[in-house]
């Protein structure tokens, strides 16, 4: 259902975005009411494979699934912080305004409770961060130290 979701997403007719948006807006819900039942590591391998494009509607698809999933209380989502780190990462380099404010505001929320959480396992971030720290955009060097 969510790649028919992103193919919606994609697509240039108005009507069939507001009906996308309809559709995002009700999964969103049954998984936050339903979270108990949600399996999120059967989701999140397809919120991965889509973090590599670049296509804005399907980016802000993709942070808003990922900022509506860490709010769940049931999910923790700083388990599948390296899933979407990257992808995260690359938003931050958007040329749409409003996709580098929506991942810098999730990798902000990440970062708060990155420091806040007793047990974090660092091995699998660090191959993700390390590049950062080295890109050609300047959010993207500060995010990836901080």
């Amino acid at each position: 259902m969510f790649d028919g979701l992103t193919k919606l997403f994609a697509d240039v007719d108005v009507d069939v975005k507001n009906v996308a948006n309809l559709l995002d807006r009700l999964l969103k819900d049954i998984v936050t009411e339903k979270s108990d039942t949600f399996h999120v590591d059967q989701f999140l391998p397809l919120l991965q494979k889509y973090t590599r494009r670049t296509n804005p509607y399907i980016r802000q698809l993709l942070v808003g699934w990922i900022t509506v999933l860490d709010s769940v209380p049931d999910v923790n989502m700083i388990d599948y912080l390296p899933d979407v780190l990257d992808g995260l990462f690359n938003m931050l380099s958007d040329s749409n305004r409003e996709i580098r404010q929506a991942g810098d505001s999730a990798l902000s929320d990440f970062l708060r409770e990155v420091r806040l959480s007793k047990v974090l396992e660092f091995g699998p971030m660090v191959s993700i961060l390390v590049p950062q720290c080295n890109s050609k955009e300047r959010l993207n060097r500060l995010t990836a130290i901080s």
